[in-house]
């Protein structure tokens, strides 16, 4: 026998309100933490790229745009989630329910997205490098990135035109799919998540086959080659940014298909809690990844923690003052002797 959906929340309610004092404040202080740093990180990653005119590269795009995902995460979703567990119960009303279900599934959505698009550039940079400029221009880039956004944002109509609602799921402290909507979990699990994934391992593993071929060649001949040392440093970065993606996503992925294909909430409220735990690490992970593999990004993180980099931009500008002002005699004596 199916076990109630409603028994169930109302269970997992009272657990929720039941912890002590300490499990509330570590619970909400880590989440807060975590919220903090992506908050930090992620605003940082944006001020960089986008203050930066070297970093506002075709790839660095996408990384915008996942920063921007993680971003409205940490911005959209997040306080509620702190307040959620700070109160322990919902406190807003419906509308703001449905509004943060909204939030949850289209950022997620708009994430995988991203890193799809981000394994399609790769793939033609290091596999078809003769297509790259071609297809990855500055302009198709960013309406490829703009497209995705406009996607991920339908990603839940299907779900609510059919009349379904988002409820207050105190395991997850959020608002999330209803269980009894199994054909729209298939349905995202499919479109949104199974098409993207197949086409980033597809992709990733044409580059590795790329890459190993473009090592070979170098090590017996000396020569280079189509691959730069720069974009294989760049597909490293990025590529190690998916696998954290899918790390966390993966087990989030699975709790859901497992209580879909059960019809009920079959887990304990600390594996729902790993769960939302899990969702808020991936957003938080991202700068990083790009601080300890990309020396780009690595030296504007340190210019930026470090507050060196106003004082490097005023000593360029003294440096530019005092020899225009060291020239200036010696042109005036020049044409002094010239007279």
């Amino acid at each position: 026998m199916v076990p109630n959906s409603s028994f169930i929340l109302q269970q997992m309610q009272r657990e929720l309100a039941s912890r002590g004092t300490a499990k509330v404040v570590a619970e909400s202080g880590t989440f807060f933490l975590f919220m903090v740093i992506v908050l930090f990180g992620n605003s940082l990653t944006l001020y960089i790229v986008l203050s930066n005119r070297r970093l506002r590269t075709v790839p660095n795009l996408f990384v915008v745009s996942l920063a921007l995902s993680d971003l409205g995460m940490g911005v959209l979703s997040m306080p509620m989630c702190i307040t959620v567990l700070s109160v322990s119960g919902w406190p807003f009303g419906d509308s703001a329910c449905q509004y943060n279900g909204f939030i949850a599934v289209t950022m997620g959505v708009s994430s995988t997205q991203t890193l799809a698009l981000t394994s399609v550039n790769r793939y033609f940079k290091v596999v078809k490098p003769s297509l790259y400029r071609k297809y990855f221009t500055m302009r198709a880039t960013i309406i490829c990135i703009l497209s995705s956004w406009f996607l991920a944002t339908l990603a839940t109509i299907p779900y609510l035109a059919s009349g379904s609602r988002m409820i207050f799921h105190p395991g997850k402290y959020v608002c999330y799919l209803h269980i009894n909507a199994g054909w729209y979990v298939a349905f995202v699990a499919t479109i949104y998540v199974g098409l993207p994934s197949s086409v980033i391992m597809f992709c990733y593993f044409h580059v590795f086959k790329a890459v190993k071929a473009h090592q070979k060649r170098f090590q017996n001949t000396n020569n280079n080659s189509n691959v730069s040392v720069e974009e294989i440093k760049i597909t490293r970065t990025l590529f190690v940014v998916v696998v954290c993606f899918m790390f966390c996503w993966s087990p989030i992925l699975i709790i859901d298909l497992v209580d879909t294909f059960r019809g009920f909430w079959s887990m304990n409220r600390e594996t729902y809690t790993m769960w939302s735990f899990l969702a808020i690490v991936s957003s938080a992970v991202n700068p990083i990844i790009y601080g300890f593999f990309n020396p780009s990004f690595r030296r504007e993180y340190l210019k930026i923690l470090l507050c060196k980099r106003g004082r490097s931009e005023e000593g360029v500008a003294r440096i530019t003052v005092k020899s225009a002002n060291s020239t200036a005699p010696s042109n005036a004596t020049t044409a002094t002797r010239l007279r």
